[in-house]
This record gives C-alpha cells, structure tokens and sequence, in this order.
C-alpha cells in the first residue's frame, strides 16, 4: 500500500490559502510523524486527505492509482480512516454499537445483536484491550475511548490510520497503552500518519518525521 500526496493546495472560502503544493508519501507498514505549530495546516490536510475539505490543485494516489476524493465515507470504502481529536462516538450506546455503525450486522432485515457484540470484542481481544463490547460508551475513560475508535478503524480494514493528536488528553499511562497498540497497528501492516507537538513520543514510534509551517512541507527525515 502506497499514499502519496503531491503538489496538493487547498483555499478557505475566505480566500486564505491553507495548503500549498504538499507533498508527502506513506508506504506500508510505516510511521510517519507530523510536526507544526497550531495554523500549520496539519488538521486541514487530514481533512482534505478524507474528503471532508476540496482541494484547489495536485493529486492524491492510494494503491498505485490516483483518486478523487469526495467525501469521508469514500475514504473509510477505500481504506483510509481518521481519528480526530474530537473523538466522533455516540455516549449513549454501547461499544460494539459504535464500532459498527452504520455497518451493523443483518440477517432477514433484523440486527444480529449478538454476532456484533461478539465481532466487537473478538477485534479488542486482538489487541489484549480489556474493553467489554457491552458497555456504553459514556461509561469508559477518554483513553478507552480512544481504543474504541482504533478498533472502529481496525473493523473497517484500514489500510491508513490517520492520528489527530491522540496523546493530548490522555495521562503517561494511557499514553503508553496508546503506543503499544500503535505498534501493534504497524506489526498487523497498516500505516499510519501520527500528528502530534510531542517528540518524545515520535522517537518512540514513528519512522520518518515531516514538519509543516504554514501550509508548507518544511521538511521530511528519517527520525533516525
């Protein structure tokens, strides 16, 4: 599997130019850590990746062919999912409902409950998440929470996870509960973008590191 951003440039409505001529390339299984002030445009080129943004100009290729992307639903069909730092869970229902949303299970028109929760907690038991697929969401803690969207991107066979900050509310503890799946992730083949402002944590796990500053790409290196 292959992402590759090229000469990719996007405007706001207002006219400010947010992203100009990125490029940036993901190759499987691997790493890649995004560094930059706040208004460097990290958030927005995720967004433009998903399809939740239009681009102006440039090109994004996915699996050796070039693809216009229009929505964030086409992008999770092709592959690509996104975990934002507002994290997109529904409180009131329960976990496995979550990591199947939209996609729940049928049979003859009715959900198959059981078969989801099972699903559900079979993808956490995978990982050594000791997380019950019963549970409603607004019971578990944010780091909890986080898993549950690592898992939703896992149900839907993510080929690109693409991580918004995922550290910032979590303690030093959840923090490396968080890494370890991330290892896991990668061991399993699926490549991820990881933003983050803390170094500490891409000498931990990422293989290359590249750096934005206003809408630019800075610079890419080996984080060894």
């Amino acid at each position: 599997m292959q992402l590759e951003i090229s000469n990719l440039s996007m405007t706001y409505p207002n006219g400010k130019r947010a992203l100009q001529d990125l490029n940036i390339t993901l190759t499987s299984p691997s790493l890649v850590g995004l560094l930059g002030p706040n208004g460097a445009g990290k958030s927005t080129l995720m967004k433009t990746i998903s399809g939740a943004y239009k681009k102006d100009s440039g090109s994004i290729w996915f699996d050796g062919k070039e693809v216009e992307v229009t929505s964030p639903k086409q992008s999770e069909l092709m592959g690509i999912s996104i975990i934002y730092q507002e994290l997109n869970l529904i409180e009131r229902i329960t976990v496995a409902e979550n990591v199947f949303t939209g996609r729940y299970p049928l049979k003859h028109g009715f959900v198959q409950w059981g078969k989801m929760t099972r699903d559900a907690q079979a993808l956490f038991d995978e990982f050594d998440l000791k997380i019950d697929a019963r549970r409603l969401v607004r019971s578990l803690t944010m780091a909890q929470k986080q898993m549950v969207e690592i898992i939703k991107a896992v149900s839907i066979n993510a080929k690109v996870i693409i991580m918004d900050e995922p550290t910032a509310p979590l303690t030093d503890d959840e923090v490396d509960i968080l890494m370890k799946i991330v290892h896991e992730l990668k061991a399993e083949g699926i490549s991820i973008i990881f933003i983050s402002h803390r170094l500490d944590e891409l000498y931990r796990v990422a293989d290359r590191v590249t750096v934005m500053r206003d809408g630019e790409v800075i610079i890419t290196k080996e984080v060894s």
